[in-house]
């Protein structure tokens, strides 16, 4: 297999990483830099480019008339080759006579990213869009800028190539809930069918025990790593202690600790253009892959969509379709796209000098899994942090056997979920636990940076953040083109957290319990020893107080990265409403929406999986539509 060389980053981005955080240049040539180094040598290269874009003859002959700048015909364009965008694809193209263009605004997915204990490393790289909050009174204030950074895959793959791999589907309940707020067919045993049907599980002791709720022989192989953290370990012992169950969160009761399974398979990223895509790059002739293909806006005729307009390869071309434009660039870009097309809030687009072709709240209903930094926890420091030659044997062993500390995500490989004094309902929790590698000393002396002055792989650390995650946010946020630069500026996005109902109250009580799991015999056997040095801009309140927490929550806020709901799916009574429970855009013809975006209310739970599930779904429908000889 031919390799191309791509990483996500240079020595000469580091270096400029350390002077955006104000980090002496001479950390960055030390231990980490030389390791950084080091692993972009060995994992440095794609396994994709132009060798696997289009094998066919005439498929050639198609990109090469792209290049020329020639308008090109499908059947269906699809905006975004992420979490979404790779299934949709997939499945399109199994109906032999669509052709179908995929879009992609970034580049072929690195090998580095296959790396799990590398993930951290590729956030604020040249494979993220490396989108930022507006400042808020309410959040982020102590960040630079009081700023917050919003990580999006900028890749194939998408956020899939850049994310944790922790592949939760969230509560039985949040798809019931869609399907009570109109949206039919959308309920938990529809949605059931297209998590199982995705799905290859490699853990008999999960599928074998839950059939119900499992499936094999899918394109996404789910399964635990290879390598078991140490400290996960005693963190799912903690757990137990406190009363709480090992359940299979992805099965039929969601509170409880669990080894969480990932989307990799034998230790490697399973990204869904690893997933969905390679396996058929080379041998479906009917599909067209152009990466650093970035899409200006949808072209609409008379109300209905007919193209869309890319820039590739310096140039801006045009592709047509027979069929649909199908969006699915994102929570973020979804709605940019949509906006810049003339299709969102009619006072917003006449400001910006944009025509406007439909009236639709695009932008609105935004959501996130809020958290924070501030509980933080020393451990011991045996197997979880190693000198610069133990580590480079680590890398060797995982680039040669894909075994190792490298072949996993340390701490993370532990879930919780829990239920606190806020949350009434039967059995559904509002708090989720996620355990990434941290640095005590970081912490103390710039907390507003710690997590991203680290640069260093989630396989090694001497303090875990212990981060409670705000599961059913009652808060709204929304997002807006850039008036500066609407089209090639970031859009403005207000999270708007903490704004309504009791969202930072159940914050505070995630933080205390969390830093109580400290005091367990489990981890007080790792070595645990909570770090109780006040947060530098919350110094006025008493460390472990419900003022204190309140105030770290509000100062150092940051998120897993899960926007949804910008493009909500509802009844044409829904005022909300952008598309239809059959994702069409209301209003325009030949446009749907098919990502994270389309979500009427979050899920309890990662939205990796949720996303191809929706994904699945969509192309299901699809087909059902245009293989009846149906039209808009």
């Amino acid at each position: 297999m031919t390799k191309h060389y791509s990483t996500p980053f240079t020595p000469k981005d580091v270096t400029g990483m350390c002077v955006q955080m104000k980090k002496p240049l001479q950390a960055c040539h030390t231990e980490n830099f030389v390791f950084l180094r080091f692993l972009m040598h060995l994992f440095g290269y794609t396994v994709d480019g132009p060798a696997t874009k289009s094998p066919a003859k005439h498929n050639k002959r198609r990109r090469k008339r792209a290049a020329a700048g020639e308008p090109e015909e499908y059947d269906f364009v699809v905006v975004g080759a992420g979490s979404a965008g790779c299934v949709l694809a997939n499945r399109l193209t199994e109906v032999k006579h669509w052709k179908v263009l995929l879009l992609e605004a970034g580049i072929e997915e690195p090998e580095f990213s296959s790396v799990p204990g590398l993930a951290p490393l590729q956030l604020n790289s040249r494979i993220d869009w490396n989108y930022t909050t507006q400042p808020d009174k309410h959040t982020c204030r102590s960040r630079p800028g009081g700023a917050c950074n919003w990580a999006r895959g900028k890749v194939m793959g998408g956020s899939s190539t850049i994310n944790y791999m922790i592949y939760t589907r969230g509560n039985m309940e949040d798809y019931n809930e869609w399907e009570e707020m109109g949206n039919y067919g959308w309920g938990y045993g529809e949605a059931l069918y297209y998590f199982k049907k995705s799905e290859d599980n490699e853990d008999p002791e999960v599928y074998k025990k839950n059939p119900h709720y499992h499936g094999k022989g899918g394109y996404l192989t789910v399964e635990w790593f290879p390598y078991v953290d140490a400290t996960a370990v005693a963190l799912i012992q903690a757990w137990k202690e406190f009363g709480l169950p090992y359940v299979d969160v992805n099965g039929h009761s969601q509170i409880g600790v669990t080894h969480l399974q990932s989307t990799a398979r034998h230790g490697q990223r399973m990204s869904t253009n690893t997933a969905f895509i390679r396996p058929i790059r080379k041998k479906r002739k009917n599909l067209t892959v152009l990466t650093d293909a970035h899409v200006t806006r949808v072209i609409v005729d008379n109300k209905h969509a007919v193209g869309v307009e890319y820039l590739f390869k310096k140039k801006m071309r045009k592709a047509y379709v027979r069929k649909e434009v199908i969006l699915s660039a994102g929570s973020l870009n979804s709605p940019k796209i949509l906006m810049l097309s003339g299709v969102g809030p009619k006072r917003h687009l006449k400001e910006m000098n944009i025509k406007v072709v439909k009236d639709l709240p695009v932008g609105r209903n935004l959501q996130d899994h809020v958290t924070a930094d501030g509980v933080v926890i020393r451990v011991k420091k045996t197997a979880t942090d190693k000198p610069l030659k133990e580590k480079k044997k680590d890398a060797l062993l995982y680039k040669h056997k894909r075994k190792g500390p490298l072949a996993a995500t340390g701490p993370l490989q532990c879930g919780a979920f829990i239920q606190t004094k806020y949350e009434h309902s039967l059995d559904l929790p509002d708090i989720n636990y996620a355990f990434d590698n941290g640095n005590a000393k970081d912490w103390i002396l710039d907390p507003a940076n710690a997590t991203a002055m680290g640069m260093s792989p989630v396989s090694y650390y001497e303090a875990i953040n212990v981060r409670p995650i705000l599961l059913k946010p009652k808060s709204r946020g929304y997002l807006l083109l850039n008036n500066t630069h609407p089209v090639w500026g970031q859009p403005l996005i207000y999270p708007r957290f903490f704004t309504k109902g009791n969202d930072l109250q159940v914050l505070v009580e995630g933080m205390k319990v969390g830093a109580n799991i400290a005091k367990t015999h489990a981890m007080r056997k790792a070595g645990a020893v909570l770090v109780d040095h006040p947060a530098k801009s919350c110094k006025k309140y008493k460390f472990g107080s419900d003022d204190y927490w309140a105030c770290v929550i509000m100062e150092y806020t940051t998120t897993i990265y899960h926007p949804v709901g910008t493009c909500k799916m509802g009844p044409e009574h829904d005022e909300e409403a952008v598309v239809d429970p059959q994702l069409r855009v209301y209003g325009v013809a030949g446009l749907r929406v098919v990502d994270a975006s389309i979500m009427p209310t979050i899920v309890r739970g990662n939205t990796n999986a949720p996303t191809i599930m929706i994904a699945e779904k969509a192309s299901d429908m699809i087909k059902k539509y245009w293989l009846k000889d149906h039209h808009f």
